[in-house]
């Protein structure tokens, strides 16, 4: 099967899947499905990341189409999605270019490198306290740290949790969408088009170009 084919039916595939998992979760708030509904194939980072996410428990699923693009993991109820990066197959530039999309979107992306996916940091012995800096490491330089953070933050939010700082720093320095202010599921929409404008960059610019040119 080639690239086209496969994704041609994996775009199919969640056409049949998404609407009724997002009926059920405005009906239940349930966000955990059955990813399995076709064959998977990853590659070797992905694989691992894969593993960290469902050995952590978080409902991201495979390859979300989104817009013109896939996501390599993506919840698709909260919006948030993580990309595996990699050096092969990313280009700065052009990662930027569909991350200012994928925020127009209302979704926040979170890179996670090569060397993290392979990286792994037993930061939470059962038979010893942990030690501060090998949880900070677990955190900042490991995937399944920041699928444990992306859990903490917001999955499982817990304020008084004592590796909270931590858990923000990892996402701070692995999120790669813009800062924008985002209702859940759809943009929130400034009232005028300069505001637009300033919100999320070039993307926008151009929806902006379009409402000036319609009001003329």
């Amino acid at each position: 099967m080639s690239d086209f084919d496969k994704f041609r039916a994996i775009r199919a595939a969640y056409a049949r899947e998404l609407p009724i998992w997002m009926r059920d979760y405005e009906r239940t708030g349930r966000m955990h499905q059955n990813p399995y509904f076709m064959e998977w194939q990853f590659s070797p980072i992905e694989a691992c990341v894969w593993s960290d996410i469902r050995g952590v428990g978080v409902p991201f699923y495979p390859q979300i189409p989104v817009l013109n693009y896939f996501i390599d993991f993506g919840c698709p109820f909260l919006k948030i999605g993580i990309e595996c990066d990699g050096k092969a197959w990313h280009d700065s530039d052009r990662d930027a270019v569909r991350d200012r999309h994928l925020a127009g979107d209302g979704w926040m992306i979170f890179r996670i490198e090569g060397h993290e996916c392979k990286r792994t940091i037993d930061a939470f012995p059962e038979w010893d306290e942990p030690d501060h800096h090998q949880v900070y490491e677990f955190f900042m330089t490991t995937s399944e740290g920041i699928v444990t953070a992306l859990k903490h933050q917001y999955f499982e939010p817990r304020p008084e949790y004592e590796w909270q700082r931590e858990v923000e720093l990892t996402l701070f320095n692995h999120r790669s969408t813009p800062d924008i202010e985002l209702e859940p599921r759809r943009i929130q929409m400034p009232r005028t088009p300069q505001l637009l404008r300033h919100s999320v960059g070039d993307f926008i610019n151009v929806l902006a170009d379009r409402m000036l040119r319609s009001a003329a």
